[in-house]
């Protein structure tokens, strides 16, 4: 026993000083991370029968921030809704009310929130009204009629904007993608596209995992979470793996993906106004242009056959057709660019920039529900 003892004391003190070693380079990194803008990530809430959409922790700053260098650095707040906003929302106000709904970029937690589309149509409203944002990253066009729903029941707004962008149609469907803590389109026994919702608890490590910049930073800021995407792409592979990318989406317009996003658009189309609890006269749908291949005609027409090209066309003509007001970005954008040559996105990441959202903003201005709403473009 005596010999046992002697010959494992000798690896329990070399496990010891490893563990001691490994626990003291974690100490230092944590430090270390501490002194630099790590993303601090926005703390979801629950989704469920009691809360319904997808929300962040009300009243929270926190730092965004891009990548393993930090690229993009900004300080973020959510609301007393659990919104991205530097000002609270007041259901109980009766000042005519426009929703902006959309995904990431509307959420715009890369943009600081002054610059964003949202506060500048607020701005440029003033004391006449109100415009609100409800946007969340990963959101698509099941979502927005999940947030449409929340909207009309909470804040019945006068007006409503919803922003399309490239991946919003296929993530959709179930199919496609299943997020916990989102709305999808589901199919039901008949065949017809039910609207879903898959509930979200919060992980019993979210808060210790938030706790540690070291850990953000290597779970959001490096998403190693995702590495594997980033190696998972073979030739041959389906659309949705990892091919050529247009619009923030895979460029491949295969026929049954292309079949599925039709089905989403006419699904959509067709609750949005029940859901709003607005006639389509009242409801403009901003659709996002392929970037940043307008910058150059020769790269635009390249595109034009992509998915999000198709899409895009498909969702313009059956929306103008069922009444609702169209606003194309791409007209704007590239008159714009022409104009004063500025890009409207970031060098590594393809939300719209400070410049995308002026643009937006503009184009919203200039619409009919905006102008029925509040009168005139005001500058």
């Amino acid at each position: 026993m005596d010999r046992f003892d002697a010959q494992a004391r000798p690896r329990t003190l070399a496990f010891a000083s490893m563990a001691l070693s490994l626990l003291a380079f974690l100490l230092v990194f944590e430090l270390m991370f501490r002194l630099l803008p790590v993303n601090e990530g926005l703390r979801g809430l629950p989704v469920d029968e009691e809360n319904p959409v997808f929300r962040f922790t009300a009243h929270r700053e926190s730092v965004y921030s891009r990548g393993w260098n930090f690229s993009i650095v900004n300080q973020v707040r959510t609301n007393n809704y659990g919104f991205i906003n530097d000002h609270d929302y007041d259901p109980a106000l009766t000042t005519p009310l426009l929703a902006v709904i959309g995904d990431s970029f509307v959420e715009a937690v890369m943009v600081p929130f002054a610059q964003t589309g949202v506060a500048r149509l607020a701005d440029a409203v003033g004391p006449a009204g109100r415009v609100y944002g409800f946007g969340t990253s990963g959101s698509s066009l099941s979502q927005y009629l999940a947030y449409a729903r929340y909207v009309r029941d909470t804040f019945h707004p006068a007006g409503l904007t919803v922003v399309i962008v490239g991946n919003d149609f296929d993530e959709s469907l179930r199919k496609y993608k299943n997020e916990p803590g989102l709305h999808y389109f589901a199919e039901s026994p008949g065949g017809d596209l039910t609207l879903t919702r898959l509930d979200r608890p919060v992980p019993w490590y979210r808060d210790l995992l938030g706790s540690s910049s070291l850990a953000m930073y290597l779970y959001v800021n490096l998403e190693i979470r995702d590495v594997w995407k980033r190696f998972a792409y073979r030739p041959g592979q389906s659309a949705i793996s990892r091919p050529r990318f247009v619009g923030n989406t895979a460029a491949e317009a295969t026929p049954d993906r292309v079949a599925d996003s039709d089905r989403v658009i006419q699904a959509f189309l067709r609750l949005l106004p029940e859901m709003a609890g607005l006639p389509a006269s009242r409801i403009a749908l901003v659709v996002d242009a392929p970037r940043p291949e307008l910058y150059d005609d020769h790269s635009l027409k390249a595109v034009s056959d992509s998915y999000f090209a198709i899409m895009r066309t498909h969702l313009m003509d059956r929306a103008r057709a069922g009444g609702f007001e169209v606003l194309d970005m791409q007209p704007a954008l590239i008159a714009d660019y022409a104009q004063r040559r500025l890009r409207f996105e970031y060098p590594d990441d393809n939300h719209w920039n400070s410049t995308g959202h002026e643009v937006f903003a503009r184009v919203v201005q200039e619409s009919k529900v905006y102008r029925d709403m509040f009168g005139g473009v005001q500058q």
